[in-house]
C-alpha cells in the first residue's frame, strides 16, 4: 500500500494525538496528561504544522481531549477489526467536526487537502485531519496497520508501514528491545547451572 505525503501527516498527528491521551497516569513514558493548557494545544499544531493557530481558543483544550478519546475509541476499533465501529466513529467525528474537505496552498506548502474550514475551531480542525488519516487506512481495508505496542509496559498507538506489516512495537529500540532481552533472560534464568 503507497502513503500519500498527506495521509502520512495525518496518521502521524493522530498517532501522537492518541497517545498524548493514552500516556496518562504512568502509562508509556510515564508522562502526566498531555494537552492540558491552550499552550498545549498550540504546540501540539504546531508540531503538526496546523494553520492560523492564532485563532486558538481556551475552549479547545477540553474539546480535543474529548474529541481525542473518541478518535482512540476508532483506532481501537480499527485495531481489533470491527470496521463498521471504526466507520461509525469516523462519521461521527466528521460531521460534529464540521468537515468540508478542501484543497489548499498556504506557508509556502503545495497543494494539499485540508478536511476542515479554515474557520473552524483548532480543535475540531485537528480532529478532522487525524480523523481522514485514520479513515483513509480503513477504506483502503488496512485499518488494522494502526496498533498497539505489543510490549506489555506500553500502550502506545503506532502505524505499522512495513511491507509485511509484522511490526509489533512502537519503537524496536525500546520496547522491542526491552520485550526481547527480558524473554532472553528469562530463558537463561530456566537453564540449570552447572555445578
Amino acid at each position: 500500500m503507497a502513503f500519500g505525503v498527506d495521509q502520512l501527516e495525518a496518521l502521524a498527528e493522530c498517532v501522537e494525538l492518541i497517545n498524548l491521551g493514552r500516556r496518562t497516569s504512568g502509562g508509556a513514558g510515564g508522562r502526566d496528561e498531555q494537552l492540558a493548557s491552550l499552550d498545549d494545544v498550540v504546540a501540539f499544531g504546531r508540531r503538526h504544522r496546523v494553520q492560523d493557530l492564532g485563532a486558538a481558543r481556551s475552549g479547545d483544550v477540553p474539546r480535543l481531549r474529548e474529541l481525542r478519546a473518541r478518535l482512540d475509541a476508532a483506532a481501537v476499533a480499527c485495531e481489533a477489526g470491527d470496521e463498521v465501529a471504526a466507520i461509525r466513529g469516523l462519521n461521527a467525528l466528521f460531521a460534529e467536526t464540521g468537515a468540508v474537505p478542501q484543497i489548499v496552498s498556504h506557508d509556502g506548502r503545495p497543494p494539499h487537502i485540508h478536511v476542515s474550514r479554515a474557520t473552524a475551531p483548532l480543535a475540531d480542525r485537528i480532529a478532522a485531519h487525524s480523523a481522514m488519516g485514520l479513515a483513509e487506512l480503513v477504506v483502503a481495508g488496512a485499518g488494522s496497520r494502526l496498533r498497539t505496542c505489543a510490549s506489555p509496559r506500553c500502550d502506545a498507538a503506532f502505524v505499522d508501514l512495513s511491507r509485511n506489516q509484522s511490526r509489533r512495537f512502537c519503537d524496536s529500540r525500546t520496547c522491542g528491545n526491552r520485550v526481547h532481552v527480558a524473554a532472553y533472560r528469562s530463558r537463561q534464568a530456566a537453564i540449570p547451572a552447572n555445578t
